[in-house]
């Protein structure tokens, strides 16, 4: 017995203590909590970073919420507006769990996941948002799935997707239901002790999370340039890669911050120090930097979702619903988790019969109402 655990134990530590290939690399060393040495004043990095990064939080919350309530008090086209706000609502998430990652940096791995959680859900938004943009044009059911597939549903035949939308509308919703799973699985692995992100070894989740988060998000942002060079033409009058970057910049710029961060880490270039502990520096330190510019793309988004497109029309018609209304629809996200089983074709059909029923405004270019529906046909779609 006493041999079958030197063995065991052999296998796990060398003879000076080390860990071994099979462990996890043992983090740097720092000071304890109560040695490290106030940053400013009597207030430490730590307590300085959660106050930065709180007031950093509530001022990108104050900016994002005027635009969210212009919006929804002019919800004059409930099927584009929910998916803006949607969209505007990753800045609080982002802030709040920006906040809570510095705040309790012990368990901030559990939540780095969240924000690409949250951007999963503006993108797929987003790419609703375009598909309703191309519809809202004159003629925008044909531009969509293909020349003569109004006459098509009209006659009571079925309309099939184009194959490039099919293929675009799955590699960007994708993005939702893999975000969940590599939250999941992070906090899982965390939890029994197999993450690791002190290692890239194949035997530890973390590289192999890493690799499938990277390749989603990756898919998804191809899909949505994919999406606007095949609808460049319909979509030009929108200034789509503005709202797209607007709100796909927070995540991207997040990413590069991290892993510049991380390579600083590994070199010992940045290392702990008497007024920073290790995870003050791995993980609390990119979150701070994150919530330190979101107020910048509270107004980035601000400007690049104007309200004035969907204020009042010539014909003087009020909104379609109420604030109190457009935020239920917003919230309610079960469009977004189902529509990757249910395909464009459905959900479209029910964005058409929605949009009759709350008779809403079709939006043909960012300024000006279109005067005629021809993106929205009076007939439902099959």
């Amino acid at each position: 017995m006493d041999v079958a655990y030197l063995v065991a134990r052999k296998l796990r530590h060398n003879d000076d203590g080390n860990s071994t290939d099979n462990a996890c690399p043992p983090e740097p060393h720092s000071l304890p909590a109560d040695q490290i040495k106030p940053i400013v004043g009597s207030l430490t990095f730590h307590n300085f970073a959660s106050i930065l990064s709180g007031a950093c939080g509530l001022a990108s919350l104050l900016i994002v919420s005027i635009a969210i309530l212009r919006h929804a008090t002019n919800f004059s086209n409930p099927v584009q507006q929910r998916q803006v706000i949607r969209i505007l609502m990753l800045v609080p998430w982002v802030a709040l769990f920006s906040f809570l990652i510095v705040w309790q940096e012990d368990v901030g791995e559990y939540l780095v996941e969240s924000l690409d959680f949250g951007c999963s859900i503006a993108i797929s938004a987003f790419l609703l948002l375009l598909c309703d943009y191309v519809l809202s044009n004159n003629g925008g059911f044909d531009d969509l799935f293909g020349p003569g597939a109004s006459k098509i549903a009209r006659d009571g035949q079925n309309v099939e997707s184009p194959k490039w939308l099919k293929k675009t509308w799955y590699m960007a919703l994708q993005y939702f239901p893999v975000s969940i799973v590599v939250w999941i699985a992070t906090a899982i692995s965390l939890a029994i002790g197999t993450y690791c992100a002190a290692s890239n070894k194949p035997k530890f989740a973390h590289i192999w999370l890493q690799v499938i988060k990277i390749v989603s998000t990756v898919i998804a942002v191809i899909a949505c340039f994919r999406f606007h060079k095949f609808k460049k033409e319909q979509l030009a009058p929108h200034k789509v890669m503005l709202k797209f970057m607007a709100f796909k910049g927070i995540i991207g710029l997040n990413a590069l911050q991290v892993f510049i961060i991380g390579i600083l880490v590994g070199n010992g270039t940045i290392k702990p120090s008497e007024h920073m502990s290790y995870h003050d520096i791995k993980v609390a330190l990119p979150s701070l930097i994150l919530a330190c510019e979101m107020p910048f793309f509270s107004l980035l988004l601000f400007f690049a979702f104007p309200v004035s497109v969907y204020k009042n029309g010539s014909e003087g018609m009020g909104p379609a619903a109420g604030p109190i209304t457009a935020m239920v629809q917003a919230f309610n996200i079960s469009d977004l988790m189902s529509c990757f089983v249910r395909g464009p074709m459905r959900l479209v059909r029910e964005q058409q019969w929605g949009m009759q029923r709350a008779m809403s405004l079709p939006l043909h270019a960012e300024g000006d109402f279109a005067t005629q529906q021809g993106g929205y046909s009076a007939h439902p779609v099959v």
